[in-house]
């Protein structure tokens, strides 16, 4: 996974649905927020795998996660806006920050690096409370849920409704050339991101 490419094949359902819908005809545009089967399903995964209760509505399917973060960004922070990360992290987060005109404001790591550090739920805990105490918007990337070896995963959704959540197919199911991610996004921000997700 040094690449984020996983070297297995996407499962054979996906395949098979993904083959069904190809021969049956016309495969037409979806609703801007994306299939609402689908995002029920992604909202169903939560209650499944974090006993966390999700609504679909707050559920955006994105064009991978790399839209996903292109619509975080763009629904939360305005040119010139300081936007902290870990760093070392994932380049792109600085490449699409810089090119919408914000600063990034690098958090330094000595105990951690981004290929392969998973939060502890109290060090997400106190994440989530700080955040949401001070106002600050939280995005949590969870696009690598599910290869984890010593302790499953937990979200930041545990924690508070407030934080933005970014996950994709890419990773766990092995289907990165399929650009098929999600948010899961705070009510208020349901309406900016459909409207943003409707431009692009």
């Amino acid at each position: 996974l040094e690449v984020g490419e996983p070297g297995a094949p996407p499962p054979a359902p996906a395949r098979a649905a993904a083959i069904a819908a190809l021969q049956g005809g016309r495969v037409g545009y979806t609703d801007a927020l994306g299939r609402a089967s689908l995002r029920a399903r992604i909202a169903r995964h939560y209650g499944e795998t974090y006993n966390v209760d999700v609504a679909p509505q707050r559920i955006v399917v994105t064009t991978g996660s790399s839209g996903g973060f292109i619509l975080s960004f763009l629904a939360l922070f305005d040119a010139g806006d300081r936007v902290a990360g870990a760093a070392p992290g994932y380049p792109a987060y600085v490449n699409i920050l810089e090119a919408l005109g914000c600063i990034c404001a690098p958090l330094e790591t000595t105990a951690a690096n981004p290929s392969g550090v998973m939060m502890s739920d109290e060090a997400l805990r106190e994440i989530c409370a700080t955040c949401d105490r001070l106002g600050i918007a939280f995005i949590s990337d969870e696009i690598y849920h599910g290869l984890t070896y010593e302790r499953p995963a937990g979200t930041a959704l545990k924690f508070t409704d407030e934080a933005i959540v970014v996950n994709s197919f890419s990773k766990y199911y092995c289907m990165t050339g399929w650009r098929v991610g999600w948010l899961v996004v705070p009510e208020e921000l349901v309406r900016p991101v459909e409207r943003l997700q409707q431009s692009l």
